[in-house]
This record gives structure tokens, C-alpha cells and sequence, in this order.
């Protein structure tokens, strides 16, 4: 996972003087990438009574599976989408639901490891949830962000079902970019739903008696290792800045140019040049 350090215009990154700071900077990123339209209170019940569409995008963290099961007991006319079929986190995935309170359904090899991450959640969504399958669509081929909401675009659209106002639910650390790729591909397909965007908490880290960086609650289950969350807290931040190795139209034009708030530039690269980073992205 490349992070791209030779970024100009950006002051005052010297490396953190303190486990302090550094968790400090790193939850500064984590509150910029986990967009939340409503701001940590999810949906209120005149919207959820509303909505026509749940989206789950594949991701390994089982709080958003739980929360977009929730949300739809309290979305009478809502569809939910599934997304995700075999990727970077799908393994990821499969452990954290065999260590979560789901963990029975894998035992009783309901959920199995060779199944696409959009048939996992379908059997926790029907099995623990008692969501229908006749109100949910499983989108099981996309192997990346930009699949996940192409393809479910597409399902919604063959399956005819009413779309004037969307949830999206995915990783904190993926939400922002998920909102900004929903956006590109609607437009693509003219589609023109109110889309909201849900995280289903914020990412906080803190540093422990020992100096070093832990989870705060219980955000250390099923969620990530530190390792893989500060990859993906960094490569994020890579991938939304508009320059040749981001993912805006100065790079491979996947989504439009987005202006990340100074103080996060300089939050990232302070924790890039911390030896907590340099060990997670080597």
C-alpha cells in the first residue's frame, strides 16, 4: 500500500513529539474519512420510515453489518443491498464473524469461507435479523469499492425497485470515498436519489500506559488489527488527494477533486513519518 509523502504546500509535519499526538493526528483522519450526515445520532425515524434502499459495501468490519440490519427493522419500506464478493477483506471478514456473536452461524457452516462477503451478510441478515430475502438484493461479484456501487447501481436499477433515497453504509475509514464514488457512478447511470451517508462510529485510538496506540471501547473487536488500520487510515488519504498517484482527476480520475482540509494533510503527515506507520505500510 504506497503513501505518498512528496506532496508540497503542506506546513508544520514534523514527526509527533508524543503517543499523545499521534493518536491525536490519527483521530483527526479518522473523523475526516468517517463522513457521517448525522453527526454520530444516525437516522432519525422520519427518514428511516422513508428510505428505499439499506446498502451494506463489502467491508470487515461487523458493526456495520449489525447496523444496517438494524436500521432495516426500522425501514418498513426499504430493500437491502448486500455488496461484496471475493476481495482484500473478504477473509478478513470471515474471521471477525467467526469470532463476533455471529460465530455460531459459522460453526453451523452457515456462513463458510468460500462464500463472497455479500453472502455472508445475507445469512446473518435472515438468520439472526429474520430479514426476508425477498427484501434484500445480494450483489456478490465486485472485488473493489468502485464494483461494489457500480454493480449495486445496477441490481437496483434490473430489479426495478423504487430509488429516490439511499443509505450507504461501509468501513469509517472507506465512507467518505464510498460517497464520492456512489455519486460518480449515479451520475453515470442517471440515477438521482438522495444518498446518505452513515458511519456507524467514529475511529479512536489512544495511547496506553504503555506509549503504545490501542482501540478505545470495544473497537478492537471486530473491527482491525492496528496494522491494517493505520494502512488503511493513510491509503485513504493517498487515494483522495488529487495528484498523479490519487485516485482524482490529476490521477486516475476515478473520482472528482477533493479538497482535504489542511490540518488532516498535516495530521497525515505526521503520522506517516511516525515509526507506528512506517511499520504498517513497509
Amino acid at each position: 500500500m504506497p503513501v505518498y509523502l512528496g506532496w508540497r504546500g503542506v506546513r508544520n509535519w514534523a514527526m509527533p513529539q508524543s503517543p499523545e499526538q499521534l493518536a491525536r493526528d490519527i483521530n483527526r483522519i479518522g473523523a475526516w474519512l468517517a463522513q457521517d450526515d448525522f453527526q454520530g445520532n444516525g437516522p432519525e425515524p422520519d427518514l428511516l420510515s422513508g428510505l428505499d434502499a439499506i446498502v451494506l459495501l463489502g467491508n470487515q468490519v461487523i458493526a456495520t453489518l449489525t447496523a444496517a440490519c438494524m436500521l432495516m427493522r426500522r425501514s418498513p419500506a426499504a430493500t437491502l443491498v448486500l455488496s461484496g464478493g471475493a476481495g482484500h477483506s473478504t477473509q478478513l471478514l470471515y474471521e471477525n464473524l467467526c469470532n463476533s456473536d455471529y460465530g455460531p452461524l459459522a460453526r453451523q457452516g452457515l456462513i463458510r469461507e468460500s462464500m463472497a462477503e455479500a453472502e455472508m451478510y445475507a445469512v446473518v441478515a435472515q438468520m439472526a435479523f429474520g430479514i426476508p430475502a425477498g427484501r434484500m438484493l445480494i450483489e456478490n461479484r465486485s472485488a473493489n469499492s468502485a464494483e461494489n456501487t457500480r454493480f449495486s447501481l445496477e441490481l437496483l436499477q434490473q430489479a426495478n425497485r423504487r430509488l429516490d433515497s439511499v443509505l450507504i453504509i461501509q468501513d469509517p475509514l472507506m465512507q467518505r470515498r464510498s460517497m464520492l464514488t456512489w455519486a460518480r457512478e449515479a451520475e453515470r447511470v442517471n440515477s438521482y436519489a438522495r444518498v446518505f451517508s452513515h458511519s456507524v462510529f467514529g475511529p479512536h485510538v489512544e495511547a496506553g500506559p504503555d506509549s503504545l496506540l490501542r482501540f478505545t471501547g470495544d473497537q478492537a473487536r471486530g473491527t482491525w488489527t492496528m496494522e491494517r488500520f493505520l494502512a488503511l487510515l493513510l491509503g485513504e488519504i493517498s487515494r483522495l488527494h488529487d495528484a498523479e498517484n490519487g485516485y482524482g482527476p490529476k490521477g486516475w480520475n476515478l473520482l472528482p477533486h477533493v479538497e482535504i482540509p489542511e490540518a488532516v494533510l498535516e495530521s497525515y503527515f505526521r503520522v506517516a513519518a511516525s515509526p507506528a506507520a512506517a511499520i504498517a505500510v513497509r
